[in-house]
């Protein structure tokens, strides 16, 4: 039974110390390579990476805020050409409209001259015509007149 005993004892001690072993291995195991990780991760190589890579994110950062002022300042400039583009429409309207307005006043003066022309051909041409009877009726009163002076003459 002491046989029994011992043997069970020297088995669960055998047990422990297989354990322990393989323990020791998995340690040893991981910690290898997470020495070798750790050195590589601290290397200037890596260091001067991780520097950088802030360096640059930084300097995305700036460009990003440049670009959100430039985005933002040319919004407000097409905001300000968009409001002047209407202005100018509105006053281009007008314009058009006073045009419109001016001509239609150039048209009525135009008919009212050419009437005006018209009216003085025809005062004209009455003048003309009144002209020539008077001039015929001024040569029949001259030819009575010297007909009286000539007839009166003998008598005379």
């Amino acid at each position: 039974m002491m046989d029994k005993l011992e043997g069970s004892m020297l088995t669960r001690h055998k047990l422990p110390l297989w354990l322990g072993l393989l323990l020791l291995l998995a340690v040893v195991g991981l910690l290898v390579p997470l020495i070798y990780f750790a050195v590589r991760a601290n290397s200037k190589a890596c260091v001067d990476g991780l520097q950088a890579q802030k360096e640059c994110q930084e300097h995305n950062r700036h460009l990003q805020r440049q670009l959100d002022q430039a985005s933002g300042e040319k919004e407000a400039e097409a905001a300000t050409c968009n409001r002047s583009v209407v202005t100018l429409r509105e006053s281009l309207k007008k314009e058009q409209a006073q045009v419109a307005k001016f001509q239609g006043e150039l048209k009525i003066l135009n008919q009212t001259l050419k009437d005006a022309l018209a009216d003085v051909e025809r005062l004209r041409r009455q003048n003309e015509n009144s002209s020539k009877n008077n001039a015929s009726s001024c040569s029949s009163f001259l030819f009575v007149v010297i007909a009286v002076l000539v007839l009166n003459a003998p008598l005379t």
